[in-house]
């Protein structure tokens, strides 16, 4: 049969071939736009998802039970750049690579004093510090797919480096931006993930105090956000960049917290944690606005971290001058 409805025809075969060329050409632009949300970090296996420019309010207003007053005021933040933020928290994997890459020795192992440590019993728990444990051995069984604890943050610090050093020799690194902790806003931006609401389904989307067992889980086993982050309520708590300080309110652009310690919004010289498995929802869900200073910068056995891919932080603006300083002329 040779009709054009059935292919025979060679005017058919040529439309045919065109509109086969250009579907193809869109699944191909469709995929580039997909595989541009997330990259892989080569050697590592780690996974970065690429969060948009946008802006949200940081904090909350009054009105969930529990809520610490350090959550206010609420805060519109604006980023002005994306960024890349780790799908998953920092494994027992990909650390031990850095340690054995490096060389690096961390806190704990180099002092001996051991890691902080935090048990659960009968939903009571303790907390002590054990000279000998480390992220090797922090006081439970862990597997390569575990998040890493017993870190300081000086030792997340240390693995950022490392890797800013290591892509940017191999060329991968965008201009202008480095691996290092996420900033509060940006972690709070990530696990907000374009909604209001300040609580989280923690069925779904965490490992806290009720079903935990009162220990750590491998990462990515629950539930990914609306943009693709696992375990951002949850399992491990994890290190940000700033100090623990007030929120500014009103409206910023690119917040990166206190300048310095000795800042007077800081209200604790500690840096900032998020998330956490020890965390109660309380019947509602485990809130996106929970904030929370470290013990100092200690490594515990219930902190890690996830690594951001973002813009260098600025230099903290030179001190004014006191009142009786000479005017240049």
């Amino acid at each position: 049969m040779n009709s054009p409805f059935f292919g025979a025809s060679p005017a058919f075969r040529l439309i045919r071939a065109g509109l086969a060329l250009f579907a193809a050409s869109v699944s191909g632009l469709v995929g580039s736009a997909l595989a541009a949300d997330t990259m892989t970090v080569p050697g590592l296996n780690l996974s970065l998802v690429k969060l948009q420019p946008g802006t949200f309010t940081l904090g909350h207003v009054d009105g969930y039970p529990g809520s610490s007053p350090d959550e206010k005021p609420a805060t519109k933040v604006t980023f002005s750049k994306g960024f890349w933020l780790g799908a998953t928290e920092v494994t027992v994997a990909q650390w031990r690579h850095f340690i054995t890459t490096s060389g690096y020795i961390t806190t704990a192992e180099r002092s001996g004093d051991g890691i902080w440590v935090s048990t659960l019993n009968n939903g009571v728990e303790k907390r002590e510090r054990i000279p000998g444990l480390s992220w090797r051995s922090p006081g439970f069984a862990t597997a390569d797919n575990h998040p890493v604890v017993g870190i300081s943050w000086q030792d997340a610090q240390q693995f950022c480096r490392w890797l800013t050093e290591r892509e940017g020799s191999a060329g991968r690194l965008p201009a202008g931006y480095v691996y290092r902790l996420p900033t509060e806003s940006q972690w709070e931006y990530a696990a907000r993930a374009g909604t209001t609401d300040d609580l989280a389904d923690a069925t779904e989307f965490a490992w806290y105090r009720q079903n935990s067992g009162g220990v750590v889980h491998p990462v990515g086993t629950k539930k990914a956000n609306g943009w693709g982050l696992h375990d951002m309520q949850g399992n491990v708590w994890e290190w940000v960049h700033d100090w623990y300080g007030r929120y500014p309110g009103g409206e910023v652009t690119d917040y990166e917290g206190p300048p310095s310690a000795n800042d007077r919004s800081v209200l604790r010289p500690h840096r900032e944690r998020r998330g956490g498995w020890m965390n109660d929802p309380g019947g509602h869900g485990i809130m996106t606005t929970n904030r929370w200073s470290s013990w100092g910068q200690d490594e515990c056995n219930w902190i890690g971290f996830r690594i951001a891919l973002s813009t260098i932080a600025p230099p903290p603006p030179p001190a004014a001058p006191g009142p009786g300083a000479a005017k240049k002329k």
